[in-house]
């Protein structure tokens, strides 16, 4: 294909990608606005020659960073927005990012004609959104050489774009640059939404917590004590400073635990087993979402979801108190989930009874799509 050929097709797909994107943005800013959504995924690879998936952030102006003056600034946009006042609209586009993930193609481009087109993409969205090209950060997901583990890996070349955004009444904050994941899963917001508001009283177990997403929420929701455990230093920090935005610091309440979830998690059930776990210590609500593979320096455990699972699974199970609920998520599309790999009793011999979920956790701006799978498990 001549160089003419190939401008005509990428100027034809960034059409395409730009009619998409008005009508969805239509739909979903609207539908934002009323969740009390500041960020969100609003396009993923709807269209086969578009391998993209575009997540819109709304930052808090600088200054804005509790829960009350959060709820103080919403209330104030809200409040212009609907007099019309023609001033919102510009400082919201000042403040808004987005995020331009390209996905790998089942033909090769290219890395000079694969950067051209992604900027034409990016162009598009820009115009779109009505925000500065320079707010459209391009990343590669799934793509070439890229490694299951590379979202933890950080890019020391790029210039930090971070800020904090709102979400449901929470605070979190969010890094666009540094990392390929910015430090917040759309996709299991109506999750976090389940486990505040049955938190209440309860001890929370928050397993490869990432940046506490699920933490703040049990902690919003009134949970009686938080554990978060992970074995990344800069992400249990990161848990940690999203705990304390939302105004969660008491130590004896919300505890972060520097560990590898699965050694965790062994060692737990070896306890409860044995009995030398007491009974008050055992969780109420336990929130298992592993990454799919990890291979990290910091141990010499290998972790692969689709295979190990089932332990996991198991020992989470045994360390819950009676009545207990445990989410097991995923975004593995090759796991293979078989519910008689797990033993039908925990070892206190207590019944369990289980379900999928996950058409009822996944959000409407992932709405068609495969984003992950959830099972809940819950003792008798």
């Amino acid at each position: 294909m001549n160089n003419s050929d190939t401008q005509t097709k990428t100027s034809y797909q960034a059409e395409l990608f730009s009619n998409r994107l008005k009508k969805k943005y239509k739909e979903l800013r609207k539908w934002a606005r009323k969740k009390r959504i500041s960020c969100y995924r609003l396009y993923d690879r709807d269209i086969p020659e578009v391998p993209v998936s575009l997540d819109l952030y709304e930052f808090l102006p600088d200054g804005v960073d509790s829960v009350i003056e959060t709820a103080r600034f919403m209330s104030d946009q809200n409040a212009r927005l609907s007099a019309n006042d023609p001033t919102v609209e510009q400082g919201i586009k000042e403040r808004t990012y987005a995020v331009l993930y390209l996905y790998e193609r089942p033909y090769e481009k290219s890395d000079e004609d694969e950067a051209e087109w992604l900027n034409a993409m990016a162009e598009a969205a820009s115009a779109v959104l009505g925000i500065e090209a320079s707010h459209i950060v391009k990343k590669s997901r799934g793509h070439k050489s890229h490694k299951d583990d590379e979202q933890y890996q950080k890019n020391d070349n790029a210039q930090e774009i971070s800020g904090f955004v709102q979400e449901q009444g929470q605070i979190f904050r969010v890094d666009l640059t540094t990392y390929l994941d910015t430090g917040l899963f759309f996709d299991h917001r109506p999750l976090r939404t389940v486990v505040r508001d049955t938190a209440s009283k309860k001890r929370v177990l928050n397993l490869f917590c990432y940046t506490g997403s699920f933490s703040v929420y049990a902690a919003q929701g009134n949970a009686s004590y938080v554990e978060s455990v992970d074995l990344s230093n800069t992400y249990l920090t990161w848990a940690k400073d999203n705990m304390k935005l939302n105004g969660f610091t008491d130590k004896k309440r919300y505890v972060f635990t520097r560990a590898d979830c699965m050694r965790f998690l062994q060692e737990k059930a070896v306890a409860a087993k044995s009995g030398s776990l007491a009974k008050e210590e055992l969780y109420d609500l336990i929130v298992l979402d592993p990454p799919t593979f990890s291979n990290s320096k910091a141990t010499t455990d290998v972790l692969d979801i689709n295979r190990d699972w089932p332990q996991l699974v198991k020992d989470c199970l045994n360390i819950l108190a009676p009545g207990g609920r445990l989410y097991f998520s995923t975004n593995s599309e090759r796991i293979k989930f078989d519910i008689s790999k797990i033993p039908a009793k925990t070892a206190a011999g207590t019944d369990f009874i289980w379900k999928e979920i996950t058409e009822e956790t996944i959000p409407q701006d992932y709405a068609g799509k495969k984003a992950h799978k959830v099972w809940e498990f819950v003792l008798k």
